[in-house]
């Protein structure tokens, strides 16, 4: 298959545009979690402008991608298979693609988020988030792995960064689970219900598409 040229044979690495990518995701996860607090605590105004905030870092991202995936070289000189890269590259994109999804769907209306599983939507928030920035840790270093400038030590942080993410993505599920089963006995109606319940879905989809980024990153190295 395709492999990636050696770095310092572009004029613009594709590894630089990666982590130029991941920088929009981080920073659209700080402004989620601020989306997401502030409609739970009725400030439905606020949460919409910085709904609005996530969207367009999504619309830069995705530019970011169009550009990677555009001039991407074809030749067979470095043992990067660019088929991982891409599917890393897609995973990565996933993560803000589903922070989107989720404040669409959040501001399609205005939910009273309920006091008694306001603190497991929040916790279920608050451990993504976690998920987000240990994969940060691994995404981070991807250009000297690749390179081979990295020591054995670094390889083996990562791989121990990468055990995290799949970790926090573990214990996002059980929270996840712990707030559905409430929010399926709540007596309110079952539109807000409906609205609550995928609501968190889609924040646990973002975990899931860190781990599964952080996995191509672990196929890289293994190769």
């Amino acid at each position: 298959m395709p492999r990636i040229p050696m770095l310092g044979m572009l004029r613009v690495s594709p590894f630089d545009k990666l982590l130029e990518h991941a920088q929009k995701t981080k920073e659209g996860m700080a402004i989620l979690k601020d989306c997401i607090t502030t409609y739970c605590e009725g400030d439905y105004d606020k949460s919409e402008k910085l709904s609005q905030e996530i969207i367009k870092l999504e619309h830069e991202a995705d530019i970011i991608k169009g550009n990677i995936t555009a001039h991407m070289p074809k030749q067979i000189l470095l043992s990067v298979d660019i088929g991982v890269f891409l599917r890393l590259l897609n995973e990565q994109d996933s993560i803000l693609d589903f922070a989107e999804n989720a404040v669409v769907w959040l501001h399609f209306r205005q939910t009273k988020v309920p006091a008694e599983i306001k603190d497991d939507l929040l916790n279920h928030l608050y451990k993504v988030i976690e998920c987000i920035e240990s994969y940060e840790k691994v995404i981070i270093h991807v250009k000297d792995i690749v390179s081979f400038s990295s020591s054995n030590k670094m390889r083996d942080q990562i791989k121990e960064n990468i055990k995290e993410v799949h970790l926090k993505e573990w214990e996002d599920d059980q929270i996840g689970k712990v707030f559905a089963k409430k929010a399926f006995n709540l007596s309110i109606d079952p539109l807000s219900v409906y609205h609550l319940l995928k609501l968190g879905n889609l924040i646990g989809q973002i975990a899931k598409h860190a781990e599964n980024a952080a996995d191509r990153v672990r196929t890289m190295i293994a190769k």
